[in-house]
């Protein structure tokens, strides 16, 4: 008689605690939405640039500014309070660069580097105490890099556009202020943005805080 209790007691323990453990994940899935503001890092040279000029038949020696504002818009599912997806929108910024060209002419040439995209990431969730998280995400950008110069009207230069998909990944930390509204800080790689032969191609960092609310 008390196994059988035990063995009912325990049974109905392990229902509740499953219960609780089903509704509060119930409770904490659902969609969001976030924005983001802040820095971004972008690892082209004057080189990278050259090496774009030197596809138009030109000889240069360049310099490229390598951060700008950047900002980001997410939307997410909660799936439960450790995994969710999120799709969203980022605008690296505009670089500007200035280039001397000394073949097939001497001339001066200026110009801009932009670029933004569109993301898809799992996200991988901690939750901590006091209504803090870290978080890891990972997934694939659809980005589009637009290459564009002006010269004082001696040596012809051409602007190019380039769109590319490749990988992306990211770390951060929440907290959360009420049931909805949540503060991030979040780190950011994008990979290969760009084209080495018609726009520069590489790596771009972004640093941000934001904020998202919870549906």
């Amino acid at each position: 008689m008390k196994k059988q209790l035990a063995i009912g007691t325990t049974s109905a323990l392990i229902t509740m605690g499953a219960g609780l453990a089903t509704a509060q994940a119930a409770e904490l899935a659902g969609w969001y939405g976030g924005v983001n503001l802040g820095r971004s890092d972008l690892k082209l040279n004057g080189g990278d640039v050259d090496g774009v000029f030197a596809n138009q038949g030109l000889t240069t020696s360049s310099s490229i500014d390598r951060h700008d504002t950047a900002w980001s818009l997410n939307l997410g599912y909660s799936f439960t309070p450790n995994f969710a997806l999120e799709s969203g929108y980022v605008d690296f910024g505009e670089y500007n660069f200035n280039s001397t060209a000394s073949a097939p002419a001497a001339d001066t040439i200026n110009g801009r580097y932009k670029a933004y995209g569109y993301n898809l990431s799992a996200v991988g969730i901690l939750p901590l105490q006091q209504g803090f998280s870290i978080y890891g995400k990972a997934g694939l950008l659809r980005s589009r890099a637009d290459f564009g110069a002006n010269s004082m009207g001696i040596v012809p230069v051409s602007d190019s556009t380039h769109w590319g998909t490749d990988g992306t990944f990211g770390a951060g930390a929440g907290y959360d202020f009420t049931k909805n509204i949540t503060g991030k800080l979040e780190w950011n790689r994008y990979l290969n943005v760009g084209d080495s032969n018609a726009t520069g191609r590489g790596d771009i960092d972004l640093y941000t805080a934001g904020v998202a609310y919870k549906f």
